[in-house]
């Protein structure tokens, strides 16, 4: 694909990433560079990240020992410290002990999903906002598991993939949810790579909504037939909605109670989202226009960089439409509103 480097891994965890880690090393490197600045722009040295991550890694190794193995594989496919990549796999949770404890916490703004049905077709749109630092590390991985179901996904290279579509047909969209009741525990980013196992709602619903969880994510669902729903997770709380667009707060009061205060720029891309999915064409061309929107009062759904911002600031990694009933997905490699959108199946990668 044009923009994106392709893999297919198979194997044993370790293998599946090592493949993953050696195609995209490239890019690894880049998006371990970044997070270096990172730590450093926010006064934390190795040590110090060592010891925050000691304990998430302790809970993963206990609870998803072949997750853990596979980010392993990664970090030496692409000749990297294992704690740098593990860290790539636990950024949201460094996240809120760095920049969520004590005073005001300010939540990621962090993507956007909708959506779309018509008989015989079901749409899910998503939009990977992210930080600046990691433009230009997305990758696209067919992950082919021995003992679970295929997963077609782009993901930014050093990290598990957290959206994509499984060969069920099931679609997955992952959004940031910060909350206030986060803790050590299993980093939400492997959580989510469980979800995109799931067969159905219920599946999808129970993986997500893990024991022993760090904090929790918000994911957008999507299966064969038009079923949709929205699973809202913090690490003590979740909820199952039945909603077609989604962003970084939380809906549900029993989990809005436990997340952070809604920030401006997801209130603004949610409103959005819900008006132009009333007049959206149920096309992939309709869901595409829609994730290249620049129309919001506020912070729009292909929101692009503040140079003032730098590596920190907030644009669009990639662009994803996945359609169950075909098992096929649409990607663009960068804003939706400037680069084309290109098919991939199953069948498509080498």
């Amino acid at each position: 694909m044009t923009g994106l480097d392709v893999v297919r891994a198979e194997g044993t965890p370790y293998e599946r990433g090592a493949r993953m880690g050696e195609a995209f090393a490239e890019a690894t490197s880049r998006s371990v560079a970044f997070n270096r600045r990172y730590l450093s722009a926010h006064g934390l040295d190795r040590h110090s990240l060592e010891a925050i991550l000691v304990p998430f890694l302790d809970a993963s190794t206990a609870a998803l020992p072949h997750l853990v193995e596979q980010i392993r594989g990664m970090a030496d496919g692409a000749d990297q410290p294992f704690i740098d990549v593990f860290f790539a796999n636990a950024f949201e949770e460094v996240y809120g002990i760095v920049e969520l404890a004590g005073g005001t916490p300010v939540p990621l703004e962090r993507c956007t999903d909708v959506v779309l049905r018509t008989p015989g077709s079901t749409l899910l749109g998503h939009n990977e906002q992210w930080y600046a630092g990691d433009d230009g590390t997305v990758g696209l991985v067919l992950d082919v598991p021995d003992d679970g179901p295929a997963v077609l996904a782009p993901m930014v290279a050093g990290t598990l993939p957290l959206v994509g579509l499984n060969e069920h047909g099931a679609a997955f969209g992952t959004m940031s949810l910060s909350a206030t009741d986060e803790r050590v525990g299993i980093p939400r980013a492997l959580v989510a790579r469980g979800v995109l196992d799931s067969t159905d709602r219920d599946d999808a619903y129970a993986r997500g909504n893990r024991e022993g969880r760090a904090g929790g994510y918000s994911y957008l669902c999507a299966f064969p037939g038009g079923d949709a729903c929205v699973i809202e997770s913090t690490a003590t709380t979740a909820s199952r909605l039945d909603l077609d667009e989604h962003t970084n707060h939380a809906l549900d009061p029993v989990v809005a109670a436990a997340a952070c205060d809604p920030s401006a720029g997801s209130r603004s891309r949610l409103a959005r989202a819900r008006v132009l999915a009333t007049s959206a064409a149920r096309t992939v061309e309709g869901m595409a226009g829609l994730l290249a929107d620049h129309g919001a009062e506020g912070q729009d759904i292909c929101v692009h960089p503040d140079p003032a911002e730098g590596d920190e600031g907030s644009t669009i990694l990639f662009a994803m439409i996945c359609e169950p009933e075909t098992r096929s997905m649409w990607l663009s490699a960068g804003h939706p509103c400037t680069t084309s959108f290109e098919r991939v199946g199953f069948d498509d990668l080498p």
